[in-house]
């Protein structure tokens, strides 16, 4: 009888703990989307060398920061994680690469829909790599086609 009574406590708490760990998922998407875009710095200039373990740092200094216990608790990790670990990035960087950080972050925010504005793939990859080869046919309904064709 006692395990039995144990056997039904256990899948108790598995379904407790599978609940919070589903609320947290978004915190541990945050902290992918920001670990990925700081390596990928590296394009940029090769100065920039981020180590995991130093993310892993600051990202629980983020987490240790934020003290709310209630609903908003999700939502102020993110925005902790998402200030301190930009927050170390930045002082890092030099001055002419600091815009582009920010914009690569924008984008990606932009992409994952926390920054509600309308965002297209083919808009994005346009600005990044131009025109794919000459001669190729103006897909972009913004850009007029004298635009597209001195590209």
């Amino acid at each position: 009888m006692e395990i039995e009574v144990q056997q039904e406590q256990a899948k108790i708490t598995e379904r407790e703990i599978n609940l919070s760990r589903e609320l947290y998922r978004n915190v541990a998407a945050e902290g992918a989307m920001l670990y990925f875009l700081i390596i990928q710095l590296n394009i940029v200039d090769h100065m920039y060398q981020y180590s995991l373990d130093s993310f892993y740092k600051f990202f629980f200094k983020a987490i240790y920061k934020v003290s709310v216990q209630d609903e908003t608790r999700i939502e102020e990790l993110i925005k902790s994680i998402r200030f301190t670990v930009c927050q170390w990035i930045m002082r890092g960087l030099f001055e002419r690469h600091k815009l582009v950080f920010l914009t690569l972050l924008t984008f990606r925010l932009m992409q994952k829909k926390v920054i509600e504005v309308a965002y297209e793939g083919a808009q994005m990859e346009f600005l990044i790599k131009g025109k794919s080869k000459p001669g190729t046919e103006n897909p972009l309904e913004w850009l007029p086609q004298t635009a597209w064709d001195s590209v």
